[in-house]
């Protein structure tokens, strides 16, 4: 469920353990961490369709679908062709800048 709500979170959480915790290269261990929050993120959509009452708008949950799987597809190519230190200074800035929104929007 957290994986599902807070996507952005587990992403980076990932990120560092892999980097920092396995010493593994970002770049290389993408495809495994792209793979995984795929798992994590079709697991709690099940959980949260059933939950929820999204399912009344079909059109809406197929446009968003449409962009994850392209968004995914895209995200999965330019991330293959970034050095490491780039990847990881990316998904940092987009933290930092996300968590900065989000405190001021409160």
């Amino acid at each position: 469920m957290y994986g599902g709500y807070f996507g952005g979170a587990v992403g980076i959480i990932m990120l560092a353990l892999s980097t920092n915790g396995l010493r593994l290269d970002a770049a290389a261990d993408n495809p495994m961490r792209v793979t995984q929050l795929a798992a994590i993120y079709i697991s709690a959509t099940v959980l949260f369709l059933i939950a929820s009452d999204a399912l009344s708008a079909p059109l809406l949950l197929t446009v968003m679908l449409v962009g994850v799987v392209v968004g995914g597809f895209a995200g999965a190519q330019l991330t293959r062709r970034l050095p490491a230190w780039l990847l990881r200074g990316i998904l940092l800035a987009t933290a930092a800048i996300t968590t900065v929104l989000y405190l001021l929007r409160g």
